[in-house]
C-alpha cells in the first residue's frame, strides 16, 4: 500500500557568473540564507535543502499547499533576493509506501 501527497520541488541553480558569486556571497549573506532556510525547516514548510555533491545545482522539497506559497518563499529567500540563486518550482508527488 502506498500513499501520495503533493509538495513542491525547487531547483537551485546560481544565476551570475562564479566571480560574481564569490565576490557577492559574503558571510553575512550566508549565514542569513542559512537561518532562513533553517526557520522553514522547522516551520515545517521545507522538508529538506541541500547541495548537489558537486555544488553544480540545490534541491529544496517545499511542503505547502501551492505553487504561489512556495514561489512567495522563494521571493523572500536572501540568496535569491540578492540576484545570486534562481529556483525553477516544479509540482511533484511525495509518495510513501508502507
Amino acid at each position: 500500500m502506498s500513499s501520495e501527497r503533493k509538495m513542491i520541488m525547487g531547483w537551485v541553480k546560481v544565476c551570475v557568473a562564479p566571480e560574481i558569486f564569490a565576490s557577492r556571497a559574503d558571510d553575512v549573506l550566508m549565514e542569513r540564507e542559512k537561518a532562513y532556510l533553517a526557520a522553514l525547516q522547522r516551520s515545517g514548510e521545507i522538508l529538506l535543502s541541500g547541495p548537489l555533491a558537486d555544488h553544480s545545482a540545490g534541491l529544496v522539497v517545499y511542503d505547502v499547499q501551492s505553487l504561489k506559497e512556495a514561489q512567495q518563499l522563494v521571493e523572500e529567500q536572501p540568496m535569491v533576493r540578492a540576484g545570486l540563486l534562481s529556483v525553477d518550482l516544479h509540482e511533484m508527488f511525495a509518495v510513501t509506501y508502507a
